[in-house]
């Protein structure tokens, strides 16, 4: 295995995301947009993101199996191609009479995908870097994720005044497809798996494994997993439900000063992961970043507290949830390579795909409840609670995420 970070197939591969994340950023910016113009209802958008997160929830564990048993290169390149053919198919069918419907589907389909597409990705850094690079190669790949949050939506913000939504779905069925053309090109180690037994019994000895890891030889890995579930219940949405809501109805942004907070939110994210690919390994587990993140929660409500200007209360928005990324990338890279130097290599797949399922599962009760309170609920109010219970869920794991950090 290459010793320096950046050798061919890695960098094959985040080249890759970088084009796929680009194209995933603009869709996911153009419907939210487009759903959001067409209902004004927080309730309605709330509900539909948090029914698309399901079958990521329910479908991870059995990407986490693919992943260790399929070529991870063949995964990426079959479902990039299979998310481009199904962009451009409802690039075709969209329209305002069937905006919520037809989102709803595709929002539920790139959720099965995903399922099966995070999972192989996140499983292929430790098989392409040495343990020494495992931090650094997961903050590129978190710095590639900011990078495209950052050019997505300052351009689709501009591109959506301007051409509308549909233009902007071909553009990311494009990127889709041409990441997909280069995918093919990336070699990923892969030790096929004995498949004697059949696939229900490798399946059954799998979940067994997987179980096995989490319960008796890094039960730490699983009170961190089940940590962050719980924050992220009340932490996440006011990212993924409240700011677009406060920014685009209660503030009434335009596109362009809407797609200008999310870029300067994505750039956030990058300066984090810029800070982990700098400290690399000298960086520890610890809940200092989540209760950094939810302290920033409550300018926020401050804003609508006192009687400010509307760029005023816009500016506050955007550097709250500038500092919540920075907080939430920072823990999440530190976080995801403390586990992943715990576990071994045939189990990647499966307790990635664990990661990814567990603190996803509070994620669509947390959106649907908060889209629910924005439209009931004082915002100030509102923003101190979720502040709050952030904070004191964030003091709880302060003792497991110290334990993990010492592995």
């Amino acid at each position: 295995m290459p010793t320096k970070l950046f050798h061919r197939d890695f960098t094959l591969v985040v080249i890759g995301q970088l084009i796929s994340l680009f194209g995933n950023t603009i869709l996911r910016f153009a419907l939210s947009l487009y759903v959001l113009d067409v209902t004004a209802s927080a309730t309605v958008f709330g509900t539909v993101t948090a029914l698309a997160v399901i079958p990521t929830i329910l479908l991870s564990p059995l990407g986490g199996l693919l992943a260790d048993r399929v070529n991870r290169r063949n995964i990426m390149v079959v479902l990039d191609f299979l998310t481009a053919l199904l962009v451009w198919g409802f690039a075709g069918l969209l329209a305002p009479g069937n905006a919520v419907a037809a989102t709803a589907l595709l929002l539920t389909a790139l959720s099965i995908i995903q399922a099966c597409y995070t999972p192989a990705v996140q499983s292929s850094i430790p098989l392409l870097q040495r343990e020494e690079n495992f931090t650094r190669a997961n903050a590129v790949v978190n710095q590639v994720t900011m990078l495209a949050g950052l050019v997505g939506p300052v351009l689709g913000g501009l591109l959506y005044g301007v051409l509308g939504a549909r233009p902007l779905l071909n553009i990311s069925a494009a990127c889709f497809f041409a990441s997909a053309l280069l995918e093919l090109f990336i070699r990923i180690p892969h030790t096929p798996r004995d498949r004697e037994a059949g696939l229900l019994a490798s399946v059954r000895a799998d979940l067994s494994d997987s179980a096995r890891f989490l319960t008796r030889e890094q039960p730490v890995v699983l009170r961190t997993i089940l940590s962050v579930a719980a924050f992220s219940l009340f932490a996440v949405p006011v990212v993924t439900v409240g700011m677009p809501y406060l920014l685009r109805t209660r503030l009434g942004m335009d596109s362009a000063l809407y797609g200008l907070a999310e870029g300067l939110m994505a750039l956030a994210g990058v300066g984090g992961a810029l800070l982990c690919a700098l400290r690399g390994e000298r960086l520890r587990a610890g809940a200092g970043p989540l209760l950094l993140s939810a302290l920033a929660v409550a300018p926020m409500g401050a804003a609508f507290l006192l009687p400010l200007p509307v760029l005023a209360r816009y500016g506050v928005l955007v550097l709250s949830t500038m500092l919540l990324q920075i907080c939430f990338t920072v823990f999440s890279i530190v976080t995801l390579s403390a586990i992943q130097r715990r576990t071994p290599p045939a189990l990647l797949g499966k307790v990635t795909a664990c990661i990814l399922s567990l603190t996803m599962c509070a994620q669509p009760a947390g959106q649907f409840l908060f889209g629910l309170l924005l439209d009931r609920v004082d915002v100030p109010l509102l923003l101190a609670g979720a502040a709050v219970l952030s904070a004191l869920l964030a003091g709880l794991a302060r003792g497991t995420l110290a334990r993990l950090g010492e592995g």
